[in-house]
């Protein structure tokens, strides 16, 4: 029988989030744990008082609850089978089943722990230096490793828990984060009559007000009055009261916007629903993330931010431990201090890295009085502990003498009163830029985007009267891009002249009580585990190691050293990887610079990028016809096509000797009409086609503004004004926007109609294709008359075509397209035609097998987001001759250079066929790239297309291919395998 976990909650406290009178069981690695509605994971089990959560990634050393905010690391636990979940945010559910991760056997015992005495075995970069000889280790060192890393496990046999939503949403102004300054802007901006859309990732709004007792007096706040003059929560609970009653705001809480894209697009993870909002302002008052503090052992559990203690206390009626230091660098220290002596913790000292707190300090004084030492200028030097923090060590402050520490001081709880980075991330998602401000130690926003706003302490404010200004200012001037601006404008004077009048002399405005020195590092025996990224396991010494190594630019030491690269994205290091960098080379912290933010701000479930599970089907009016057929059917984008009837064999034979049909209904297809109709093909294309006579076809290639290759298909003239251009099956609705592109671009008097689900098509080929269709048509179809290459208009089996006679898979072979409607009846009609002939249907496999028969390029198989025309032999598409197309000035750099690799068929010496994209290798090391490869059933080899340095792109040049993991031997060629001459299919 599962054990019972008990712990000890605190008496009721006015601000808990937790239902008392609810109660809930829930397991924890086979426990069972008690809990409250409204609890999260992390909470249950520290009232509970199970201390470690989860293991390092790399030394696997003990962690515990860090945050409270689910935005570290420390928390991450498997949740009824979904891996990678925050348990300090996740709330419990009734019979949940929990389980950690990344520890083996248990947390308390871990094998994997011996990692943390075999540090010297991974230092910073190891992978890039050890393991690379003899050639074999590399191989086995790679397994362990991959085995060894990571923290969850996907269970791919497990039934996905949750089915995600997407749901669109536009609102007038989103106001991101639900603090004091969001709160303030969202009334801000309703009182205009607006719609306001308040997003907010935590539970409940309020921010840190939620967890401060400290009394705020009467503030003069223009457009707020009596809002301000309580405690934080008293505080927070007028503002968010003024919110729920007005009817223009809409709150969105526990979500978090993960990103900001182009014209304020803003996703919003919500539950299970991914929410994509799209704003005409956005006003971003994210706060800041408090961070952890450097010192030996640092990580033990029990040692956790203040904010964190705070939350447990204030929000879930938790004892964050019984005997607690606090270490500060601001005044915040001492009312967490206080608060934990008032919720019945120890209080053993406050450890203050300043030669002295703010003079008439409240906090401090109360602590005094009731016989808490106050430590000023020391800092903790070192943690003790094996799975939870016993007792610290602390120094003078800068104390050279071997006598300068503190005897030990006994605690169980840590609580780090540290440093304050501002969560700008989405800012700079946005476009946004930042200066480095000396006085408060962040980035400070500068030259904001247009229609978005900051507020608050993402700022680098860190008062309440301040924090409130500026979010009404930001919440109107926001509005104002919504509604008329000259009714607002007044109101926007008064907030901007009250907030003006708090600016110091040093620019911040205003400011600010938090008085946090730049990170300081330790000395390299103090260093040795002093971790800077809890991701990562990422320490100290790591960083001015990697330093040394010549890896000095943040952006590379953040590579090298994968500081900020794990789940809390920098959250929790980014500040303290900056201060080091700067400190070890000499820069200040300006010069040194941050990393790049790139979204997503949190991590993302993959589900709830990809949506629901349902995806609108296409399928073709033939499908019917291919069931009944026996045709086994492959997604292909969103349309069903035949892959096959049987054998793939059998049918390739069927066309190379008798007649066949497929369906290609899905391709794509464009109507591009107008008297500059040619001239905008002749930009977009690489090739000329306002030369292209009526009636003729000529093949062509798209390219990117890079010369990379976008697409391919055929271009038909069917009027002096009128085109029909072909697309491949996935590309057309990207072919279709870049050609509206360019036409707005040119100004071009050219129309551009989708015409894809208005045509069926089949393409019949086979050397009795011209006999069957004969019998259908009244259209000459004699080589003499209508020859390949060549288009018309007719009749086919009574109804409307377009007949394309072109030849893909290499036979004589026409494609007809008719009206959608009659797309089963020509289908039929044709099959019944061709019975005497040995007509067979064939599909995608064997298509595939043909054209690579003829060594035709399938785009985005056989090319990549790099090829361009002339890697893959198709010098003879590109015309120079034109003044100008889409890519022709890469596509010149690339003739004059020549190509590094070019594309080549190859067969096969010993009968074997590799798999789609193994490696040609050479020496044992790979040189290029297999694209596409089958059996050929009409030359009994395997054979295909594969990327080979120029070099070896010569007739029979030898080659090796991996097949089943070993070389086999190959030889190339550049002419297609069948028909070279090209005679049968222009007979």
């Amino acid at each position: 029988m599962a054990r019972t976990v008990h712990g000890q909650r605190l008496a009721p406290q006015p601000t808990e989030l937790i239902d008392r009178n609810q109660n809930m069981e829930f397991q924890f690695d086979g426990r069972r744990v008690n809990a409250h509605q409204g609890d999260t994971v992390a909470s249950a089990l520290h009232a509970a008082g199970v201390s470690i959560l989860s293991r390092g990634f790399k030394y696997h050393r003990p962690r515990g609850f860090l945050c409270g905010a689910g935005r570290c690391p420390n928390c991450l636990v498997n949740v009824d089978g979904v891996p990678n979940v925050r348990a300090c945010t996740q709330p419990v559910r009734q019979a949940m089943n929990v389980r950690h991760q990344n520890a083996w056997p248990s947390l308390n015992l871990d094998f994997l722990s011996v990692l943390d005495r075999l540090q010297w075995l991974m230092p910073v970069g190891f992978y890039y230096k050890a393991f690379h000889r003899p050639k074999f280790l590399w191989g086995l060192a790679q397994r362990v490793i991959r085995r060894v890393g990571g923290l969850g496990t996907i269970d791919i046999d497990a039934d996905p828990v949750t089915t995600y939503r997407h749901r669109y949403h536009h609102s007038d102004v989103v106001v991101v984060g639900g603090g004091p300054a969001g709160l303030a802007a969202a009334l801000g901006a309703a009182e205009q009559g607006v719609g306001v859309t308040l997003v907010d990732d935590q539970p409940a709004l309020g921010g840190h007000l939620l967890f401060n007792s400290r009394h705020f007096g009467s503030i003069n706040l223009s457009g707020l009055p009596d809002l301000v003059d309580g405690s934080g929560p008293e505080v927070a609970s007028r503002l968010v009261q003024q919110v729920i009653e007005s009817a223009n705001i809409e709150v969105i809480s526990g979500a978090t916007v993960f990103a900001q894209y182009q014209d304020n697009l803003l996703p919003i993870l919500h539950g299970d629903e991914l929410v994509k909002l799209r704003a005409k302002s956005v006003v971003l008052a994210t706060g800041t993330y408090e961070v952890p503090l450097q010192f030996q052992n640092n990580d033990l559990p029990g040692i956790m931010l203040a904010t964190a203690a705070q939350r447990l206390i204030h929000l879930y009626g938790v004892k964050p431990g019984n005997t607690a230091v606090v270490a500060t660098v601001n005044d915040q220290g001492y009312q967490v201090a206080l608060e934990l002596l008032n919720s019945g913790v120890d209080m053993a000292a406050v450890v203050d890295v300043r030669p002295t707190y703010s003079h008439g300090l409240e906090a401090a004084t109360a602590l005094i009085s009731r016989g808490v030492p106050l430590l000023t200028g020391h800092a903790i030097t070192h943690a003790t502990g094996k799975n939870r923090v016993r007792a610290v060590v602390v120094a003078r402050q800068n104390a050279r003498s071997p006598d300068s520490s503190v005897s030990p001081i006994t605690c169980d709880l840590v609580c780090m009163a540290g440093d304050f980075q501002p969560a700008n991330a989405l800012l700079q998602h946005a476009g946004g830029s930042l200066n480095y401000n000396e006085k408060s130690g962040e980035g400070i926003p500068h030259d904001l985007p247009n229609g978005v706003y900051v507020a608050g302490e993402v700022t680098g404010v860190h008062d309440l009267a301040s924090s409130l200004l500026q979010g009404r200012l930001a919440g109107l001037e926001a509005a104002s891009l919504v509604s008329d601006p000259g009714s607002i404008q007044e109101e926007i004077g008064r907030v901007q002249q009250r907030l003006n009048a708090s600016e110091t002399e040093s620019g911040i405005i205003p400011s600010s009580p938090v008085s946090a020195p730049p990170v300081a590092a330790p000395t390299e025996s103090q260093g040795k585990k002093n971790f800077v990224c809890f991701c990562e396991d990422v320490t100290v010494k790591d960083i001015s190691q990697a330093i040394e190594e010549g890896f000095e630019d943040i952006q590379m030491l953040k590579r090298y050293s994968t500081a900020t690269m794990g789940p809390c994205q920098g959250k929790m290091c980014l500040k303290a990887l900056v201060g080091l960098c700067a400190q070890y080379t000499g820069r200040t912290i300006g010069d040194t610079g941050g990393t790049t933010a790139r979204p997503p701000v949190q991590p993302v479930p993959l589900a709830a990028l990809a949506g629901p599970s349902h995806m609108a089907v296409k399928r073709t009016p033939m499908d019917q016809n291919h069931r009944e057929l026996g045709a086994s059917m492959v997604d292909l984008g969103p349309w069903q096509r035949a892959h096959s009837y049987g054998s793939p064999q059998e049918e390739c034979l069927a066309v190379r000797q008798r007649v066949g049909i497929i369906d290609v209904t899905t391709l794509g297809k464009l109507e591009v009409t107008g008297r500059d109709a040619g001239a905008l093909l002749d930009k977009v294309y690489t090739h000329h086609f306002s030369n292209l006579r009526v009636g003729r076809i000529r093949y062509g290639l798209l390219c990117s503004d890079n010369s990379t290759i976008m697409d391919d298909g055929t271009v038909t003239r069917l009027a002096e004004d009128r085109y029909f251009v072909t697309t491949t099956t996935g590309n057309v609705d990207l072919i279709e926007e870049w050609f509206n592109w360019w036409q707005a671009g040119t100004g071009s008097c050219a129309h551009v109609t989708n015409v894809t689900s208005a045509y069926a098509a089949v393409n019949v080929a086979g050397p009795r294709a011209r006999d069957t269709l004969t019998k259908l048509t009244d259209v000459d179809l004699s080589e003499q008359s209508f020859r390949y290459m060549r288009s018309t208009q007719g009749d086919v089996a009574g109804v409307p075509a377009i007949l394309l006679r072109i030849g893909f898979v290499g036979e004589t072979g026409w494609e007809i397209h008719v009206p959608a409607e009659y797309g089963q009846h020509i289908w039929e009609t044709i099959m019944e035609a061709g019975s005497e002939f040995g007509i067979a249907p064939f599909g995608l496999e064997a298509q595939r097998i043909l054209r690579l028969e003829k060594m035709h390029v399938i785009v985005g198989q056989d090319t990549d987001a790099v090829s361009n025309p002339l890697d893959i032999g198709m010098d003879w598409v590109v015309r120079f001759d034109k003044e100008d197309f889409i890519g022709r000035e890469g596509l010149k750099l690339a003739s004059e250079r020549g190509p590094r690799n070019k594309l080549v068929g190859f067969i096969m010496q010993n009968g074997q066929v590799p798999e789609d994209g193994v490696p040609v290798v050479s020496g044992g090391k790979p040189i290029g790239k297999v694209t596409s490869a089958r059996f050929s059933p009409t030359m009994h080899k395997g054979f295909g297309l594969a990327w080979v340095p120029a070099e070896l792109a010569q007739d029979g040049t030898q080659i090796s291919i991996l097949v089943n993991g070993k070389p086999r031997p190959a030889h190339v060629t550049l002419q297609p395998f069948y028909d070279p001459e090209g005679e049968r299919l222009r007979q």
